[in-house]
């Protein structure tokens, strides 16, 4: 069996590599333009038709070895759904002294008119570079006259620095991949451990290689080539370069698309890829050395940045402000908190993401703006001065994606916490909105790595425990000729309420009134009041009048009434077969509506739905829907708790069900007939 399976490993690896080699950037048949489906997704908005990728190192000798990764994508739109790829984007990074550049960009777009294929050029204005921040741009490829039926070829080449940093190679995406072909060459002085990511198989063939580069540099008094020799003549000598060499062959066919579905963290996380992490190096003049590291090795050498540890021990710039408060508050937790407002309210965040300070504290006060590092190191510092045992909590956030392994590019965040026997009280000040212990949901992410002065570390988890809740009353009255109005209160508490400050505390009423008018169908906004928008900490509450003249569905002598009206599930999230990766809540959360429906004079009660109690696995969720009649009064309590803020997907079954049995329950009608 072993000999078979090689044999057919091999095979597929000789047939990949005929077809591949058939596929040329430019040469596009009039099969491919004028596919109308994918043949194994029909679905499928647009699919890679090819995918290739080469990653070569260099050497100059005298900047040393860097990189080239050329990457050539064939694309095909199928429906509308599928435009969204005539745009391709390319992050590059640097450092100051390192950088990653981008060349050779070429793009043609194909469609068919008539009985022949017509191609569109990409040309410059259809190439964007937006920056991101200091250590990061990110490239914008559009795409001319994308359509459905169209063909998309791309191609372009990174050149980088960071020969220690290889992106990874992503291998499957969210609509389906025909074939991928990628080679990476990587010489014997750079040692990296292959890890894979996500859940589709993916082989990776492996050979080594004796190679040989020949060049020329200007030989410099009192110094010697490192590599190789040759002849001189005018100063200039002329050398070579002989090394092994480890080429990776990564091929696959027919790699379905991976699809996402609400409640999901970052979908990058789990998509199939194969990530290169530097293990080690060793060159001729400078013998091995290990960059391999435990998390705790990662923090303590950020912690030894001059833009990281270097500012906390910086308070100079704030200590007049800060003992001003501290002689104000005798009680601990009012001074953290009126530190906390300090910062909140004097800084402005200016968007920029990292782990390294962009202005510094003196710079940043001064200016009353900053970036993550800038604001909640400045944040650590400030309740260190006033005698707290405050640290930061070095983090990747959500779009960053879960770190597989230690590196310092693991992070790209930065919140602050205060340690209090044995537990951690968590703090980011990037926003006027949040309160202690709230994190923007950007931030809520599995786990930070709170790092100590003495370079001591521990893992701390970043989610939530204290459940959010809502609560809702509503009190309507039904019409017989269909017009339902009533009047409704929503009370919300923690990252609940965050998440509406955040959303609406820069607009006005008007604004509010409108928008959430947009949301509820055949239904209208009479009036609505907002209390403590703008006063993070205590519940938001919001309260509306409305009126539904389409609210009751009347056939015959009978009334059908949906007795939640907008406020019901419509549909399950949940609508895979199978889900591979985790169910992501964000945080614990609770949910009550109590709602009292009066019914028309001259009606009674002919059905209710009956009354529903489920639960999840091991207590991690439950729902109550109880209903019941009180003369021309009809009672509903619906409400459910999910207890954790993450599940894993051996539970995505039950929450599936779980969701399905709400969505059910929540449809039925009430029904009215005529007494």
């Amino acid at each position: 069996m072993k000999l078979q399976f090689t044999i057919i490993i091999v095979f597929i690896s000789i047939f990949i590599n005929a077809q591949t080699n058939d596929i040329k950037f430019g040469k596009v048949s009039m099969e491919e333009v004028g596919q109308k489906e994918h043949n194994l997704d029909k679905e499928a908005g647009a699919a890679f038709l090819f995918k290739k990728e080469r990653l070569v190192y260099d050497y100059n000798p005298s900047k040393g070895f860097n990189y080239s990764r050329k990457v050539h994508y064939r694309i095909k739109v199928y429906k509308k759904s599928g435009l969204s790829w005539s745009t391709i984007t390319v992050p590059l990074y640097n450092n100051g002294a390192l950088s990653q550049k981008i060349y050779g960009i070429e793009g043609l777009t194909y469609n068919v008119q008539g009985n022949e294929i017509v191609k569109d050029k990409l040309k410059k204005d259809g190439v964007f570079t937006q920056n991101i921040n200091k250590y990061e741009d990110k490239v914008s490829i559009t795409m001319p006259n994308v359509k459905e039926g169209s063909v998309i070829d791309i191609e372009y080449e990174i050149a980088s620095d960071f020969v220690g940093f290889i992106a990874p190679f992503v291998i499957q995406y969210g609509i389906p991949v025909n074939q991928v072909d990628i080679k990476v060459e990587i010489p014997e002085y750079f040692n990296f451990k292959k890890n894979v990511r996500g859940f589709y198989p993916i082989q990776i063939g492996e050979v080594t290689e004796k190679k040989k580069i020949d060049f020329q540099y200007r030989q410099e008094r009192d110094t010697k080539a490192l590599f190789g020799g040759g002849e001189q003549s005018e100063g200039i000598r002329r050398g070579d370069l002989v090394y092994f060499e480890t080429d990776y062959n990564i091929t696959a066919i027919n790699i379905p698309a991976f699809k996402e579905e609400q409640y999901t963290d970052n979908i990058e996380n789990y998509r199939s890829a194969i990530v290169f992490e530097l293990e080690s190096t060793k060159f001729p003049s400078e013998g091995y050395r290990m960059y391999s590291q435990t998390w705790g090795d990662v923090a303590n050498v950020i912690y030894k940045y001059d833009d990281f540890g270097g500012e906390l021990s910086k308070n100079k710039v704030f200590r007049k402000e800060i003992d001003v408060l501290i002689s104000k508050y005798a009680d601990k937790a009012e001074l953290a908190a009126s530190i906390y407002n300090f910062v909140k309210e004097k800084i402005v965040w200016d968007g920029y993401y990292g782990y390294g300070c962009d202005n510094g504290f003196e710079k940043t006060l001064e200016e009353q703006k900053g970036n993550v590092a800038d604001i909640n190191l400045m944040l650590t510092a400030m309740l260190r001065y006033a005698g707290f045992e405050a640290n930061p909590v070095l983090v990747s956030t959500k779009k960053h994606g879960i770190p597989l392994f230690p590196t310092t590019n693991g992070f790209n965040y930065v919140i602050a916490a205060i340690e209090n026997n044995g537990d951690y009280i968590l703090l980011d000040a990037t926003n006027n909105m949040l309160t202690v212990n709230e994190l923007p949901n950007r931030a809520i992410n599995w786990y930070g790595r709170l790092v100590r002065e003495d370079g001591s570390s521990v893992s701390i988890d970043l989610s939530p425990k204290k459940s959010s809740s809502k609560t809702i009353f509503m009190n309507v009255k039904l019409q017989e000729d269909g017009l339902v109005n009533g009047n409704m209160r929503t009370s919300l508490t923690d990252n609940l309420a965050y998440v509406y400050r955040d959303a609406n505390s820069i607009k006005n009423i008007e604004e509010i009134k409108d928008e959430k008018s947009e949301l509820l169908t055949y239904t209208e906004i009479l009036n609505l009041e907002v209390k403590n928008l703008n006063v993070p900490g205590l519940p938001m509450v919001e309260t509306i009048s409305f009126e539904n003249e389409n609210g009751l569905e009347r056939i015959g002598e009978k009334i059908y009434v949906d007795p939640m009206l907008f406020l019901a599930i419509k549909e399950n999230p949940f609508k895979m077969e199978k889900r591979e990766y985790p169910i992501d809540f964000v945080f614990p959360r609770t949910e009550k509506i109590n709602i009292s429906l009066k019914i028309p004079e001259g009606y009674k009660v002919e059905y209710l739905p009956e009354n529903l109690a489920i639960g999840l696995p091991e207590g991690r969720g439950i729902y109550n829907f109880i209903m019941k009649e009180n003369g021309n009064i009809i009672q509903l309590v619906s409400s459910y708790e999910i207890k954790y803020a993450m599940f894993s997907p051996n539970y995505y079954t039950a929450v599936k069900e779980f969701y399905n049995q709400i969505v059910q329950k929540q449809s039925e009608k009430i029904i009215l007939t005529k007494i």
